[in-house]
């Protein structure tokens, strides 16, 4: 293996590195210009649309922190709904063994649990 060679991966990176540092060949802009095209893209470009985006980045969480100071602070009702649906749940339960345990008795023969003697003490 032949590590002279770069891979075209590799390349790419030194680019881009290089590109962001703000080093770009001047043949490339040559080469551009003689075809008739305009390079649109350059360092310049970038580190304007930057700018903006932070001062548009900034205005919106001032905005935000505005909002969020003039608004009360209340608590989620998302453990307050999960506190009510388990309470509903345990209810619900507890109704079902209350109507389990009705039933029972009321279908239960009773005459198999009475004995003509009276039950023996100890």
């Amino acid at each position: 293996m032949d590590y002279n060679k770069q891979t075209f991966d590799h390349v790419i990176r030194q680019s881009i590195k290089k590109f962001k540092t703000g080093d770009v060949a001047e043949e490339t802009f040559k080469l551009i210009s003689e075809d008739g095209r305009e390079v649109k893209y350059t360092p310049e470009y970038f580190d304007e649309l930057e700018k903006e985006l932070l001062s548009n980045k900034e205005k919106e969480d001032k905005k935000e922190s505005k909002k969020s100071k003039n608004k009360k602070k209340e608590m989620s009702d998302g453990g307050t709904a999960m506190a009510i649906a388990g309470a509903n749940s345990i209810s619900a339960a507890g109704e079902g063994y209350a109507k389990a345990y009705k039933d029972a008795a009321e279908n239960t023969d009773k005459s198999k649990f009475v004995t003509p003697e009276p039950p023996r003490r100890r």
